[in-house]
């Protein structure tokens, strides 16, 4: 992550403080104050899919690209009918097919038959600064996703391996600067970059060695792999939209968005039991990667998941830490020099850390029908505040699905988060009076056909630099399968 062109309040003067960059800086720009998330070493910005389930991964807002079950017509709780999950049985009509084109006119599921999973969504988002934050702004943009899924079994090779590519296209703006510093009010408009770009974000191989192991390498999207891993975060797209909300913000020094790595996987009844991950420092959302690889050290992930059952509803706890090698910009005031001719010039230190541990619990779920149901999800994290924007970050949500009679299709949430920030980075630039940063999101999806949900948003962000006032921030998101 990197704090770039900090204006220092008072003498119109920006001073720019790079948490990444080992080359000196300059205290003259014209770019405005804000803060970049997650850049690699190199200063470039920075995202696998995996979900609960191999060999079948597929991404939020689809069904299996196969013969699925549905309820008939009388939604009796012991009976059921085989239909086809892209419209050609019980999902006909255009308000309950999956997707509006009913499967590309067929063709999906065809293809799905030989091996090939094509899916894609387009999410579009309308965001405003109501009050505070850095400026009043309300901003239209969007993103279009697409999944293309290799199975090895169907396309007539050995079994158990899977090729996942991941594309995004960004467009339009958002107001991510213009809101609240160190908690991005849209974690999806974070990908590619921030600026409007296509590129393959993932592009993972993995094989199953058995019901219990996998191994995985390639291109890691690090959004895609959390919520392989805790589906109801919902990658910005059908949950949360806050970054505070969907990913623990502790790993962003050890962890870029995106990443060439490779790991060992233990499942426990098709879901992520343990791992581990090592991987190259830099991000390469947008670029290939292999021109920097492993330059500045390498990082390890590591995760453990146990799995429980308290009165019949479902839980776990996770613990997971993160390890990083190279070099970053110490956050350490003491170093820092101001050289003629060259700027501020920051000190370099090595090594990075981040430990982290993540709750998740059903409270209540519904006998006859298990996708209704309210959900409890926590994140608590620690990170090494001498390289790290954040000492420690915690979030507490509950979400609910089908609570509404009649509306079984739709979900909300409320949640709060408190990020904790680095007490290097507070007294950085003291006169900025950086602060901690939390705040509360809540959210309502509806979904107005199976193929097309609606969002309302609202959060309320206290800002991490003391001159700013309460950032509201309201918005509106609507997600399509096409």
């Amino acid at each position: 992550m990197s704090l770039r062109e900090v204006k220092l309040l008072g003498f119109g003067l920006c001073l720019v403080v790079s948490f990444v960059s080992s080359q000196p800086v300059s205290a003259q720009s014209e770019t405005p104050d804000f803060i970049r998330l997650w850049e690699a070493p190199t200063g470039r910005p920075s995202e696998s899919i995996f979900t609960d389930e191999l060999p079948t991964i597929v991404p939020m807002g689809y069904r299996e690209a196969s013969v699925v079950s549905c309820f008939d017509s009388g939604l009796n709780c012991d009976s059921t009918t085989a239909c086809d999950g892209f419209g050609r049985s019980c999902f006909s009509d255009l308000g309950t097919r999956q997707s509006f084109s009913n499967g590309l006119w067929g063709i999906q599921p065809e293809l799905a038959k030989e091996g090939i999973v094509y899916q894609a969504q387009l999410t579009q988002f309308y965001q405003g600064v109501v009050s505070g934050g850095q400026d009043r702004t309300a901003e239209y943009g969007g993103k279009f996703d697409q999944f293309l899924i290799f199975n090895s079994k169907e396309l007539g090779l050995w079994e158990g391996m899977q090729v996942i590519m991941h594309a995004e296209t960004r467009f339009g703006e958002d107001i991510i600067q213009d809101a609240v510093l160190l908690a991005p009010a849209n974690v999806n408009m974070l990908y590619p970059s921030l600026q409007n770009e296509t590129a393959i974000t993932g592009f993972q191989i993995t094989q199953a060695l058995s019901e219990e192991w996998a191994v995985t390498f390639g291109k890691i999207n690090a959004l895609d792999l959390f919520y392989g891993m805790y589906p109801q975060t919902g990658r910005g797209v059908t949950g949360f939209m806050n970054t505070s909300m969907v990913l623990p913000l502790s790993v962003v020094r050890t962890t870029p968005l995106s990443f060439l790595g490779a790991g060992v996987i233990r499942l426990q009844e098709g879901k992520f039991q343990s791992g581990v991950l090592v991987y190259d420092s830099h991000n390469s959302a947008t670029t290939s990667g292999f021109d920097d690889l492993f330059s500045n050290g390498a990082n390890v992930l590591g995760f453990w998941r146990n799995f429980t059952e308290i009165g019949g509803r479902t839980g776990s706890h996770t613990f997971l830490g993160s390890y990083a090698s190279g070099d970053f910009t110490s956050l350490d005031r003491t170093g820092w020099a101001v050289v003629p001719g060259q700027g501020v010039v920051a000190p370099q230190q090595s090594q990075s850390w981040s430990l982290n541990y993540i709750l998740e619990q059903q409270l209540w779920v519904d006998p006859c029908h298990q996708e209704r149901n309210i959900g409890l999800m926590s994140c608590w994290g620690l990170a090494d505040e001498k390289t790290s924007p954040y000492l420690w970050t915690a979030n507490v949500a509950v979400q609910g699905n089908g609570l509404v009679p009649g509306r079984e299709g739709d979900s909300l949430g409320v949640g709060y988060f408190y990020n904790g920030v680095s007490g290097d980075l507070k007294n950085l630039v003291p006169l900025l009076n950086v602060g901690n940063v939390q705040g509360v999101e809540l959210y309502y999806n509806a979904a107005i056909t199976p193929w097309f949900q609606l969002t309302a948003d609202l959060q309320v962000v206290e800002p991490a630099l003391g001159a700013r006032d309460t950032a509201v921030v309201a918005g509106l998101r609507a997600m399509i399968v096409p």
